[in-house]
C-alpha cells in the first residue's frame, strides 16, 4: 500500500513540475523571430529595403542581427518590454554582447541599418499577427515577416 501511495505521489509531483515550467510568451503575436523586410524613415519618407536583417524577441530580451548579410553589421542585444494597454514595445539598452568585459552600448550610426536611431526606442504596434508585424517609432516604420 505504501509503495502505491509513494508512486502515485511521485507521478503527481512530476506532472505538476512539468506543467509549471513552461515559458509562455508575453504576446505571441509580437514575440518570436522576425525578418525585417524594410523600414521607412519618417523624416524623408524614404523606404530602406533590408537584406538578411533579423529581430529575435523573447521573454524580456531583443536581439538585432544581420545573418550572413552583405553589410557585416554588429549584432546587438537589449531589453524588451511590451505594454498591453498602450500596445507599445520598448527596446532599451541596446549593446554588444560578445563578453561582459567587452560589451559596449550601441552607437546610433550602428543601429540605423536596423531601423533604429537610439539605444532606447519605443514602438507603437500598428499590426501584428502570426505572419507579419508593423512597428512605428518617432524615427521609422518597420515592416517584418515572421520566420
Amino acid at each position: 500500500m505504501k509503495k502505491v501511495f509513494y508512486t502515485t505521489l511521485c507521478l503527481v509531483m512530476l506532472t505538476m513540475l512539468c506543467n509549471s515550467c513552461s515559458k509562455e510568451p508575453i504576446n505571441s503575436n509580437v514575440e518570436g523571430h522576425w525578418q525585417l523586410l524594410e523600414f521607412t524613415t519618417k523624416a524623408d519618407n524614404q523606404v530602406h529595403p533590408c537584406e538578411r536583417i533579423y529581430y529575435s524577441i523573447q521573454l524580456w530580451v531583443v536581439e538585432v542581427a544581420e545573418k550572413q548579410g552583405p553589410q557585416k553589421l554588429t549584432s546587438f542585444r537589449g531589453r524588451y518590454q511590451y505594454d498591453e494597454t498602450s500596445h507599445t514595445i520598448e527596446m532599451a539598452e541596446m549593446s554588444t554582447y560578445d563578453t561582459p568585459e567587452n560589451s559596449r552600448p550601441a552607437e546610433t550610426w550602428e543601429l540605423e541599418p536596423y531601423g533604429l536611431n537610439n539605444v532606447n526606442t519605443t514602438f507603437k504596434v500598428i499590426t501584428s499577427d502570426k505572419k507579419y508585424m508593423t512597428l512605428e517609432s518617432d524615427y521609422a516604420i518597420l515592416r517584418f515577416k515572421k520566420f
